[in-house]
């Protein structure tokens, strides 16, 4: 039977091992309705994950007794910062939870020409993120930044191995090529509904971020925010 996955702050060498959160306390309880004897996967953020027994539940915590520890090694070799126009609400919430899946290690909302949309819920977003997260398997969750200008996006991705700006039109993408290349950390930044202006394509070259596409069909921009995560 699969065991539910709870991603926390946790400690495994603290004895007795206690659950004191209480958004976490209430799943376990009322929503899994998981009782004592009931086995979980606990994960701490550090790649570190736990199976451990829960001995009993109070009003204000829950002990567990800790079976095993060990590495999660499900993590992508390529570490990837999504760096992804504003969209709707819906749809950047698709993206982050389908990211995050895909195994994105940081969402950067960034605001564009054409950027409509404004305003992101990030307490929303970091639930997503977080529940996607122990659904998938992970060990960790990724971070949600605050929104930021195209131009500070630009700036930040100096801080990848590699740059990919996706553009209809531009020569297709390779994996291959990024993975043969030991590339340990990518940045990928995909545009609005209406796509990116050319003033922002020529920005991007300029500041040497290589630009492709997923072929030649036209995609929604949350289709191709997921595609490219996964792709890359």
């Amino acid at each position: 039977m699969r065991l539910h996955r709870f991603i926390g702050d946790f400690d495994f060498t603290k004895k007795p091992f206690q659950i004191t959160d209480e958004a976490m306390l209430n799943q376990m309880k009322n929503d899994l309705r998981l009782k004592a004897g009931d086995s979980v996967i606990l994960v701490d953020r550090s790649l570190n994950e736990a199976v451990a027994e829960i001995k009993e539940f109070k009003s204000s915590f829950a002990e567990l007794r800790i079976a095993s520890v060990m590495k999660n090694e499900k993590e992508p070799e390529i570490e990837i910062a999504l760096y992804c126009a504003v969209l709707k609400q819906e749809n950047f919430e698709l993206v982050v939870q389908k990211a995050t899946e895909a195994g994105v290690k940081e969402i950067i909302p960034v605001i564009t020409h054409r950027t409509v949309k404004l305003a992101l819920r990030k307490d929303r977003l970091e639930k997503i993120a977080k529940e996607a997260a122990e659904q998938s398997g992970r060990g960790k969750v990724p971070e949600i930044n605050e929104v930021i200008s195209f131009e500070d996006a630009l700036k930040g991705a100096k801080n990848y191995h590699a740059n990919l700006f996706f553009h209809p039109g531009a020569p297709i993408f390779s994996q291959e090529r990024l993975h043969n290349s030991g590339t340990k950390s990518a940045s990928v930044f995909i545009g609005p509904e209406g796509g990116w202006e050319e003033s922002e394509i020529e920005a991007a070259r300029r500041h040497d971020l290589k630009v492709v596409s997923l072929g030649g069909l036209t995609l929604r921009s949350e289709t191709a925010a997921i595609i490219a995560v996964w792709a890359t």
